[in-house]
């Protein structure tokens, strides 16, 4: 390992050696990034003039064919009578009566890293040390000030290098591996398929320029490995990949890809990031010590832990972290966390990326820098971010934990003063928009999370917990959204059975995922069907400087039989036309032998549908039902078999209408019933109202196009490879008007109207 070198944050040093203990959850609340940032901010300025802040430090630790660079900010560098004192300002929303010197030895190991820093660089014999804790609330400081010889922080740190040296040379070994591999890394197909390597090369480009890339790839381009391949190609620029997605099925298929590419000679490391509650071994997800035994201890193991699986292990999915997180005895989850720092690919969902309350923190600024982010199945994250970037709060919900908690008087206090700012809001009106929220409503929520912690610190175990979490995370999510709301959001007020709600809507999210991708090296937006393209390149936050692809379908009209059946599927006409529907989906069945799908756009139709197809008695048919476990998902699948004869009753828009991979003979015909448009409700006017003031079309906007999109994913569930042939019919007198012609895929247009 001639000149290797590692580089790491003084802070990421001390918390691998000196971290230790248990993770706890409970209610020493992790302060939001922002906050921590103001609380850093609002103590350097009361600093001296002679003093300076943030100040940057480095330390190469040359071990002869090794060096480890560390390097940091620290906070501040003070100037007092005594001398050179190093500040390290850490926020708690802990009483700081409870602060004892000795509690966190990290943040006293990182103090001293950037101490034994600037020591030996000035030659001073001796150094100040000074731990300052602000207590988040009151803005209150507490400080511990201890002073350490240039020789006792030298022992200091060299012990903790050689703590950290085994696994250092371990990241080093296997990094020159994934570069040397790379470097030789060939395409794992014979060849490229239609529009594969022009997809490839766009990726490459992008990446290598830093910038954004919006792609339309249909269905058997093979988009995953497309994107992928040129990805790790790229990757002597940076160091990691998000492969990001909405749906389960579809980080199947990135783990596929990385494993043929695997075969072919890549040395890399993937992780795949599980939700916390699908992975957690316990039967109620309560992350803390008494609770769990794999919270207890979890900082004294895991450095164990991670050694070992990096070691032995190159694709890290759910079955590989559970089986070491056993053996290792630590949370799977916080496992797969703490691996995503370590790793060249993380695999999991938009929201560790996206959603302001479970975004992964860890993911500071420099690491951004070198990352790229794939996001797959793109048309998702438009529905998905408005629903991460709204918010909601509701008086009853506030007026329980009044009448709950009468012991506890700010507590009590506090839900009061939001029920009754809440209560201002009372209308005749169901449902409006306000301008102006009441006016103290921000500080009485500041309040009212301030008493929800002292009380849930205090770890009762009873069911009147439970209410007063829930409150207190809509609380603290309505205020995370306030931060940000801006003339993107309307403020929906509602108020039915003696209930009302104040709503912080995200009309259009692009300004928001804008700012979101921003710090990232690269960002991929793909999907099958981002159509229409304009609609989806603007609503994901796309400019003019950003590179666009937008590639035909490699398959032919030849494969596709396309039917168009003019027949009302609007509400009014529903009972009446369900006998003529039902009949053309019979002669479909008849015509096309084999497997079929038909979707339909809300429960409630398809089994109005479904009970009018059970005459049909030579049928065998199946149908999805409302919140099918992955197991049950799994079962409906399965019994589409080659040369089989089912029908399949889903939902659009639903599970099984995209991500879905049955090739060959296992589906033969699909119907798609109805446009996808969904109801008119008070927020789709919103937003329809929004463009149209925009001077865009906001019937389209709002309903429109993503409702076709819905349509544009069934259908693309039947041609799957170049040998698929089938049949799809769209049933809706609306699919033959110009707006929904113009957005068929040109494989649907040579299509025959059944009258």
């Amino acid at each position: 390992m001639m000149g290797e070198e590692i580089k790491i944050s003084v802070r990421e040093l001390m918390e691998y050696v000196h971290k230790g203990g248990s993770i706890d959850n409970g209610f020493r609340t992790s302060t939001s990034l922002t906050e921590g940032t103001a609380i850093h901010q609002a103590v350097q300025k009361q600093y001296a003039p002679t003093d300076k802040k943030e100040v940057p430090l480095r330390y190469d630790y040359d071990l002869g064919d090794f060096t480890i660079i560390v390097h940091g900010r620290c906070d501040g560098l003070l100037q007092t009578e005594d001398g050179i004192v190093i500040d390290e300002i850490k926020s708690t929303s802990r009483p700081l009566e409870e602060m004892t010197s000795d509690e966190f030895p990290v943040y006293w190991a990182q103090a001293k890293g950037y101490a034994y820093i600037y020591a030996k660089q000035e030659e001073l014999a001796e150094i100040r040390v000074q731990l300052t804790y602000v207590q988040k609330q009151s803005r209150e400081k507490k400080q511990f000030v201890e002073v350490y010889s240039l020789s006792d922080l030298e022992i200091f740190f060299n012990q903790t290098i050689d703590q950290y040296l085994s696994f250092a040379k371990l990241i080093a070994q296997l990094r020159e591996e994934k570069e040397r591999s790379i470097s030789e890394l060939k395409f794992p197909f014979p060849q490229y398929r239609e529009g594969q390597r022009q997809l490839a090369g766009a990726v490459y480009r992008t990446i290598q320029e830093k910038r954004n890339l919006y792609a339309q790839a249909p269905t058997g381009i093979g988009k995953t490995m497309s994107t992928l391949f040129p990805a790790i190609k790229a990757m002597s620029e940076y160091e990691r990949i998000f492969y990001l997605t909405a749906k389960t099925v579809t980080r199947l298929t990135a783990e596929e890809s990385l494993q043929l590419l695997e075969e072919n000679g890549a040395k890399l490391r993937s992780v795949t990031i599980t939700a916390k509650d699908k992975i957690c071994f316990k039967e109620e997800s309560i992350c803390q010590p008494e609770h769990c035994e794999f919270a207890e201890g979890y900082y004294d193991r895991i450095n164990g832990a991670m050694v070992d699986i990096l070691r032995n292990e190159t694709q890290i999915t759910r079955q590989v972290i559970e089986r070491y997180a056993r053996k290792h005895k630590v949370c799977p989850f916080e496992f797969s966390l703490d691996l995503s720092d370590s790793v060249d690919v993380v695999i999991g969902d938009y929201n560790y990326i996206f959603d302001p309350r479970v975004s992964l923190k860890r993911l500071l600024p420099e690491r951004k820098k070198k990352t790229a982010l794939l996001i797959d199945e793109a048309h998702n994250l438009v529905e998905r971010a408005r629903e991460m970037y709204s918010a909601e709060i509701k008086k009853n919900d506030f007026w329980q934990i009044e009448e709950e908690w009468e012991a506890n008087e700010p507590l009590k206090k506090a839900a009061k003063a939001v029920k009754k700012d809440l209560q201002a809001l009372d209308h005749d009106e169901k449902v409006r928009t306000v301008s102006e929220i009441p006016g103290a409503l921000e500080e009485n929520l500041e309040r009212f999370i301030e008493a929800a912690e002292v009380e849930l610190k205090e770890d009762r175990d009873e069911e009147q917990s439970e209410a007063l979490l829930e409150c207190y995370f809509s609380a603290q999510n309505f205020l995370k959204i306030f931060i940000i709301a801006d003339d993107h959001f309307k403020q929906i007020v509602t108020t039915e059975s003696n209930n009302t709600s104040l709503k912080l809507f995200c009309l259009d999210p692009s300004e928001v995922l804008k700012q979101v991708v921003k710090p990232f090296r690269a960002n991929i937006f793909f999907s099958a069907t981002l159509s229409p393209f304009a609609y989806y390149k603007d609503m994901l936050g796309g400019g003019e400087e950003d590179y666009i692809l937008r590639l035909p379908s490699p398959y032919h009209s030849e494969q596709i039989e396309a039917v168009i059946s003019p027949v009302s599927t609007r509400y009014k006409n529903r009972e009446h036309t369900a006998g003529k529907i039902a009949e053309r989906l019979y002669e479909q069945v008849n015509k096309v032998k084999g497997n079929h799908l038909f979707f339909f756009p809300s429960y409630q139709y398809m089994r109005m549908i479904y009970e009018e197809f059970q005459k049909y008695k030579d049928i065998v048919t199946v149908e999805q039902e409302q919140g099918m476990t992955e197991e049950r998902r799994d079962d409906f699948l399965a019994q589409f078999v080659e040369d089989g004869k089912l029908v399949g009753f889903a939902v659009l828009g639903g599970v099984f209408s995209e991500g879905v991979d049955l090739r060959g003979n296992r589906l033969n015909g699909v119907a798609v019933v109805g446009i996808g448009l969904a109801p008119r409700s008070f927020e789709k006017e919103l937003i329809k109202d929004y463009f149209n003031e925009k001077g865009k079309n906001g019937y389209d906007y709002s309903y429109v196009f993503p409702g076709m999109n819905k349509v544009l994913q069934a259908g693309g569930r039947l041609i799957r490879s170049e040998t698929d042939y089938g049949m799809i019919q769209l049933i809706d007198d609306r699919f033959l008007s110009r707006k929904y012609l113009q957005l068929l895929p040109e494989e649907w247009k040579d299509f025959r109207v059944i009258r």
